[in-house]
């Protein structure tokens, strides 16, 4: 009997943002030569369970002149990549921390002759970059949209309740609309460490304002500028490890009060991550960090 052989698929499981090994926020970064169906990627991310798994592919201009033989088109060369991303029930339209394992593994991996590349993604083209910052080697910077509007907000009760708010004291609450995220600044670390909330009962219990992600914040020690942690149950996830697009909005909110622009922050969930931010005009942040891969192998379809 005839049988087809199974198709295999190259890829990196990454650490993002990780100060370590096993720390940050784990991605699987698949190197697909050719498209696949829409199936076919729901199905390996699924298989590979993580918060994000990202699809990569190398695309071509064949009327670019840089580009003059077959032999030079390859992973090495490519300026510009496809990039899609999927949770275990759904595609994503913008995943900061899968953005820059991406990027590691073409810089770090794959080994490109290039220091900056272009991610074509739903949300629009993003600028990727290798530099090196402050003194060290091989950072990566992504330039991202954030969001710019948000107001004031009184918290909800409940949604203080299933949190795990009781007695800690609140400075403040603001709300970002259009990314349905609510950020609440604590008065110290210690009590936003040992938050504990409900999370079936922060899915379930209706409040006035639609509601993706909680973050909640306090200002630095003598290392980080800010640290905070962000809930998401609303989109399957309890706990984001680094969420780094809504490093974004952490820094909106830390602007005025900090009175800077550029911050290097942590993510205290029980991962832990750091990112370094610099917020730019025209409604674009700066998210720089580093990667390290942990895993590598082949999938099969």
């Amino acid at each position: 009997m005839n049988s087809v052989s199974p198709q295999k698929i190259p890829f990196y499981q990454v650490d993002a943002f990780a100060p370590k090994s096993f720390s940050g926020n784990p991605a699987a970064v698949f190197l697909c030569d050719e498209a696949l169906t829409d199936e076919q990627y729901l199905n390996i991310a699924r298989e590979m369970y993580l918060p994000e798994t990202t699809f990569l592919r190398p695309l071509f201009d064949d009327s670019s002149e840089k580009i003059t033989t077959k032999e030079v088109k390859n992973w090495k060369t490519a300026t510009l990549f496809e990039v899609r991303w999927f949770m275990i029930n759904e595609e994503t339209n913008l995943c900061g921390h899968a953005t820059l394992a991406a990027a590691h593994v073409i810089f770090e991996e794959i080994q490109s002759i290039h220091t900056e590349v272009s991610f074509r993604t739903r949300s629009g083209d993003l600028l990727i970059k290798k530099e090196n910052f402050e003194g060290k080697e091989n950072y990566i910077k992504m330039q991202f949209p954030v969001e710019e509007k948000f107001e004031e907000k009184i918290p909800d009760t409940d949604l203080l309740k299933y949190l795990g708010i009781e007695n800690q004291k609140i400075n403040s609450c603001i709300y970002f609309p259009i990314k349905q995220t609510l950020i609440l600044e604590f008065e110290n670390k210690t009590e936003l460490e040992n938050l504990q909330p409900n999370f079936e009962k922060l899915v379930k219990n209706k409040y006035e304002i639609p509601i993706k992600k909680v973050g909640v914040t306090t200002k630095g020690d003598s290392k980080y500028d800010f640290i905070s942690r962000l809930f998401c149950p609303w989109i399957g996830i309890d706990e984001d490890a680094l969420s780094a697009v809504s490093h974004g909005l952490f820094a909106k909110y830390w602007q005025s009060k900090l009175n800077k622009t550029s911050f290097f922050a942590y993510q205290a969930s029980k991962r832990g991550g750091e990112i370094h931010l610099e917020l730019l005009k025209d409604n674009q942040v700066l998210l720089i960090g580093k990667g390290i891969t942990t895993l590598e192998g082949n999938g099969r379809i």
